[in-house]
């Protein structure tokens, strides 16, 4: 007489062990896309909000009197950038470099603007 072997239809453990390996490693490079990405979300954010303060300030030295630009600033603090600038006079006009830096997430970062003033 022939025996049948019957098929086992359950996994075994190592089966499972396995698959729960796999899909550590798999949630492990999920989870580190997206701490990059709310890092650079955060970067950019802070970026942006450098740029909108720099402007500002350009805003508030282009309404100055021309003969109050001076030739440079102390830094100034605007929440968590400092800002600081310096004037070059040339014969007709006067060019502005503003330098916003501030400590972001992925580190000290900092921006220039530059704008013409003219009499």
């Amino acid at each position: 007489m022939l025996r049948r072997v019957k098929r086992q239809k359950a996994f075994s453990l190592v089966e499972v062990l396995i698959a729960l390996v796999i899909l550590a490693i798999a949630l492990l490079a999920l989870a580190g896309v997206v701490m990059s990405t709310t890092m650079l979300l955060s970067h950019t954010i802070d970026s942006e909000e450098a740029v909108n303060v720099g402007v500002k300030k350009l805003d508030q030295i282009e309404g100055w009197d021309y003969e109050d630009i001076d030739a440079s600033s102390a830094d100034l603090t605007e929440g968590k950038y400092t800002l600081s600038w310096t004037v070059t006079e040339n014969t007709s006009d006067k060019d502005v470099v503003l330098t916003v830096q501030w400590n972001g997430i992925i580190g000290a970062k900092s921006l220039e603007l530059r704008r013409t003033v003219s009499e």
